[in-house]
């Protein structure tokens, strides 16, 4: 099969003919793996052979550079592709959000990663063949999509103990152990994490304490299966903010096995609400992890942009 040349010159983007797809015609597709994802590599042939059986595919990358994925997206989407299928964790999905903000493109997803929340959120199957086969039998749904400091994201952000355990992580612990290299990582990060004072402004509030642990939320799930809360949504146009007040280990550990459930939010010790846009600054300054990436930095301005994002779901799915 011949891929379609999907470049699009940024001169002459306004003027460039389109190719003529139906704005719901989603048999034509793309499909982008971010072949250093955990399971990206091993997988891409079944899933290429999967969805060739179900999907006219106009183009197909095994993406090695993972930088390559949000370039490649960008182009399908610019070139009018209906379906842009992501394979990868959540932070290659994340990272290739932005081109379809405002388009007529559609964001498939498929569970490659380790935590793979954001395919949890959608109600995807976390098997491949079943997510694939999945897509071509779904619907559209709009969701939610967060931004912070001027970047989107799709599932959290967290700052102290979250973001020590991700520093702790490696692809070669992820491709071994899956999602139980989170408990592998979870003790160092217990006796490396450090106290700090947070500052969290919402609805015209203004919350100041010391903590160990901070965590906004976009969608339902975070740190893998585990729930924000036990009514919170992708759907919702709101963003689940939490904190663990307090600097005792004894009550962090508590808040580590609760979150099975989300029913930390229910402890004394755990300030929990929900927001549409919030500020956050730390004393001292905090690195934070956004969709398991960890680059930025406190200060933090977050918002949700309810109803953003156009991806295929489950024909059961009600947000």
């Amino acid at each position: 099969m011949e891929p379609l040349e999907l470049f699009v010159d940024n001169q002459n983007s306004a003027k460039s003919p389109q190719p003529e797809y139906a704005k719901h015609d989603l048999k034509k597709a793309v499909l982008i793996v971010n072949t250093r994802s955990r399971q990206g590599k091993a997988a891409y042939s079944s899933v290429l052979e999967t969805l060739r059986e179900r999907f006219t595919l106009v183009d197909a990358h095994a993406v090695q550079t993972p930088e390559m994925a949000p370039i490649l997206a960008e182009r399908a989407v610019k070139a009018g592709i209906p379906l842009v299928i992501i394979g990868g964790g959540d932070g290659t999905l994340s990272a290739c959000v932005a081109p379809f903000i405002g388009s007529e493109s559609v964001m498939g997803t498929l569970p490659l990663g380790t935590g793979n929340q954001f395919v949890r959120d959608l109600g995807l199957p976390l098997d491949i063949h079943g997510a694939c086969v999945a897509l071509s039998e779904g619907k559209i749904a709009a969701v939610d999509v967060g931004k912070i400091n001027g970047e989107y994201f799709l599932t959290v952000a967290t700052i102290g103990i979250t973001t020590r355990i991700a520093r702790e992580l490696t692809v070669d612990a992820k491709r071994k152990w899956g999602r139980f290299v989170y408990l592998l990582a979870l003790l160092p990060a217990l006796k490396k994490t450090k106290p700090f004072q947070i500052t969290i402004k919402a609805d015209g509030e203004l919350r100041t304490f010391q903590s160990l642990q901070a965590v906004i939320g976009n969608g339902r799930f975070h740190s893998g299966p585990f729930p924000l809360a036990p009514d919170a949504s992708i759907t919702s146009g709101k963003l689940v903010v939490y904190a663990l007040e307090g600097t005792s280990r004894w009550n962090l550990l508590r808040y580590v096995l609760s979150l099975p459930g989300g029913n930390q939010v229910h402890l004394q010790e755990i300030s929990c609400f929900e927001t549409s846009e919030a500020e956050i600054t730390s004393r001292p300054i905090q690195k934070a992890t956004v969709d398991g990436e960890t680059h930025l930095r406190t200060p933090l301005k977050v918002r949700s942009l309810p109803g953003a994002l156009r991806v295929i779901v489950p024909q059961n799915f009600n947000g």
